[in-house]
């Protein structure tokens, strides 16, 4: 039984590597499978749906919020959307102070891309552009550049794979970003207010085409695989132990001859 065990513990193990390998490669980035659940991502809620999402797309949200103002300007802080799909990070003294103002008002505000200037080619939007705009209270005075850098994370309908902002809404500079989250999200430095959108690159019909077919072949290996596993686990048979083989059998009159010579053996030394 305990052979058993540690055979199914290998084999689980060794599945356990099969299913992970096949996830990091079905992920956009490298990640682990944790068996938490099987519950699908929460559906992107788009400023102008793609066609497929037309009939159950939910509008998306924006988020306004004021953050005092101390001798040493803002405190860290974070505006995040009620959807999640943007949020804000500020950090310590990133708004410098701004007397008699008293605080800073974030406000993030989602838009259709394609109200903006062109993406640049090969480049296709994957989520809504959100405008990043901050001022100080009360004079509304606008503040156009931080004074350190802050954060801003967007999530997306799809893989990203650049991270676009404009500063006037017109023209795109690609930005060095991070991954952030499970819903295809990333995000990247704030430095100044404008327009920020998550972009993927367009890919050969062709590459697409072998790259659809490796997916699904992993896919059919991930499911597969554990179930041909536990088959072998449960039917393969337990060791039986070896019996020892049988003792040879004495010749017949051995035993009578071998008494005959102690006999005589006794006799002579009489």
């Amino acid at each position: 039984m305990t052979f058993r065990l540690a055979r199914a513990g290998v084999g689980l193990a060794l599945l356990y590597v099969v299913v992970a390998v096949a996830t990091a490669q079905l992920s956009s980035r490298p990640v682990l499978p944790l068996f938490d659940g099987f519950a699908p991502p929460t559906p992107y809620a788009w400023v102008n749906p793609p066609p497929e999402r037309a009939t159950d797309n939910v509008a998306p949200r924006s988020v306004e919020q004021e953050f005092p103002l101390g001798p040493e300007g803002v405190t860290a802080s974070n505006a995040a959307t009620a959807d999640a799909q943007a949020i804000l990070g500020l950090d310590h003294g990133s708004v410098p102070p701004h007397p008699p103002d008293t605080a800073v008002r974030a406000r993030l505000t989602p838009m259709d891309p394609g109200t903006l200037g062109p993406l640049p080619p090969g480049l296709r939007a994957v989520s809504n552009a959100y405008r990043v705009e901050l001022a100080y209270v009360p004079s509304d005075t606008p503040v156009e550049r931080l004074a350190r850098q802050g954060t801003i994370a967007l999530t997306a309908g799809d893989t990203a794979n650049r991270f676009l902002y404009s500063a006037d809404g017109r023209t795109w500079e690609e930005r060095t970003f991070r991954p952030y989250g499970q819903d295809h999200g990333l995000f990247t430095e704030l430095q100044s207010v404008g327009w920020f959108v998550l972009a993927s690159a367009e890919v050969d019909a062709g590459d697409d085409g072998v790259s659809d077919l490796l997916r699904a072949l992993l896919l059919v290996l991930v499911a597969v695989v554990p179930i041909v596993g536990a088959l072998l686990v449960v039917r393969l048979p337990s060791p039986v132990p070896a019996t020892p083989p049988p003792r040879p059998a004495r010749p017949a009159g051995a035993k009578s001859r071998s008494g005959a010579k102690r006999k005589k053996s006794n006799r002579r030394r009489r």
